[in-house]
């Protein structure tokens, strides 16, 4: 078994393991996080109908450890929506930032200025950890009652929505 931290897209045939991965953590710590039924069928379902929104795993030693989301792109929605589960056994190793810096680059990549994230209002530390990395509190979701958080993506967006390659490798030639 090597010591190596994979990221990678999460098929139809992971949901067992993501489902696992979910229902082992303590009902505290998860509380807060209710994108979906924690259930294998539904999830299944969701990663085999899935076509611009991403489903990422994180692997540990061929273990699931947690998984992020952007969702809402196959909604129609244009910003997309961050969501983000870590075992909590592998909390504070920078697997929370890691995730979001790769959300955020696949999003520059497909020309997305920004996404959102939303939050229970009780979520204590994640709303200050929102704040703290540049989510700023934009509103609130009616039905549920969570804040809703947004962040501008800086970088090549503006550039790739435009067509504007001068920093390129094509555009330099």
């Amino acid at each position: 078994m090597k010591e190596e931290l994979i990221v990678r897209p999460l098929k139809t045939e992971d949901a067992a393991s993501v489902v696992l991965m979910l229902q082992s953590q303590p009902p505290q710590y998860a509380r807060f996080f209710t994108p979906f039924s924690f259930d294998e069928e539904t999830l299944a379902d969701i990663l085999s109908r899935q076509a611009q929104d991403v489903y990422m795993g994180l692997y540990w030693l061929d273990q699931l450890i947690g998984f992020f989301m952007l969702r809402g792109w196959d909604a129609g929605y244009e910003v997309p929506s961050f969501g983000i589960l870590i075992d909590e056994k592998f909390r504070g190793y920078g697997l929370e930032m890691l995730s979001l810096e790769t959300a955020k680059i696949i999003c520059r990549l497909r020309g997305v200025p920004r996404l959102m994230i939303k939050m229970h209002p009780d979520n204590i530390s994640a709303k200050g950890v929102a704040r703290k990395i540049g989510f700023t509190l934009t509103g609130n979701e009616a039905e549920s009652g969570n804040l809703i958080y947004h962040f501008e993506i800086k970088g090549r967006t503006q550039e790739r929505k435009t067509g504007d390659n001068r920093n390129s490798a094509a555009g330099r030639e």
